[in-house]
């Protein structure tokens, strides 16, 4: 029931992202938010559903935004396994962690991206899009990490006191 209940979040948020966060762009930048919940899910329940999240995560965007089916559901699924791995056993309330983690996760999704989309095809100025993309969406990102996580973290919390 918990899993049926976080993809209908990552639903939701997809179609928030599709539609309502393309109008609170800052500098051209949408914040990612799908990033922001599988990393939280990740933290809170572990390695391999934070893996199934972020391929969730990312197959729904591969299908609407991508170029190449299974790149960003790849990229997601990789993202939501190591922030779990490491992370299960720490302090729930403390959220530098989500802030940190979230920030690490947003450059290495930014970085991977730029590196096998933009330079493969020859689009190789590193210092405009580490200016005008990179630093905005990872800063971006993270300003939404600790909002995001309460909200994941209290309704998690929810649905284990209610024993879903």
């Amino acid at each position: 029931m918990r899993g049926a209940i976080f993809i209908g979040i990552i639903i939701l948020n997809f179609i928030l992202q599709a539609t309502v966060f393309s109008y609170i762009e800052i500098f051209q930048v949408a914040p990612n938010t799908a990033l922001l919940i599988v990393v939280s899910y990740a933290m809170l329940r572990g390695d391999v559903p934070g893996a199934l999240m972020g391929f969730l995560a990312g197959i729904l965007i591969d299908i609407m935004f991508g170029s190449v089916i299974g790149f960003y559901a790849l990229l997601y699924a990789v993202m939501g396994f190591l922030c779990g791995k490491p992370f299960k056993d720490f302090i729930r309330e403390n959220y530098l962690l989500p802030i940190v983690l979230s920030i690490v996760a947003a450059l290495a999704l930014e970085l991977v991206t730029y590196f096998a989309l933009f330079v493969l095809r020859g689009n190789s100025d590193f210092a405009l899009n580490l200016r005008t993309r990179i630093i905005p969406a990872t800063i971006y990102t993270a300003m939404l990490s600790v909002p995001i996580y309460i909200l994941v973290y209290r309704l998690d919390k929810l649905l284990e006191k209610r024993g879903l």
